[in-house]
């Protein structure tokens, strides 16, 4: 399976590409505020900048983290074919589209039932799927409750 490329994938998970950008904020306002900082003894902009990185970093780290768990699964996931429960609206924008998510419910080799939700997909993607419609789902076989929604096969 090939995996989607990295701006649609950091784009699915909204908080690591809204973190990324505080990051980057939180940087420009550190190399702008050290120099003031110097020069007039103000800190508000430097320490400011410290914390909006930090924040930033925090949400870009924990985005990364999720990014690998994806590549794994796709690497060594088994395959299980999922249910669609629900095809829910969000409170996410991403270039004006609001986004969605898709609840779905498959089952492990040991035949028990986990539920998952997929990353935020545009409206025409998520629009191609209804609930009762069966898509395919990668799980963790050493914790069979953690999954990605690949979709279409």
């Amino acid at each position: 399976m090939n995996p989607l490329p990295l701006f649609i994938r950091l784009k699915r998970d909204f908080w690591g590409f809204f973190g990324a950008i505080w990051l980057l904020g939180g940087v420009l306002l550190v190399v702008i505020g050290i120099p003031i900082a110097w020069r007039t003894g103000e800190y508000t902009a430097a320490a400011g900048g410290l914390i909006v990185a930090a924040i930033g970093g925090r949400l870009v780290g924990t985005a990364l983290g999720r990014l690998r768990t994806e590549e794994r699964l796709l690497r060594e996931g088994l395959s299980a074919q999922a249910e669609v429960l629900a095809v829910e609206e969000t409170n996410i924008r991403f270039n004006r589209l609001r986004q969605w998510v898709i609840r779905y419910r498959y089952d492990d080799r040991a035949g028990e039932a986990h539920e998952g939700r997929s990353g935020y997909l545009d409206p025409d993607e998520a629009a191609a799927w209804n609930p009762g419609d069966h898509g395919v789902a990668r799980f963790d076989p050493r914790r069979p409750s953690v999954s990605i929604w690949i979709g279409k096969a």
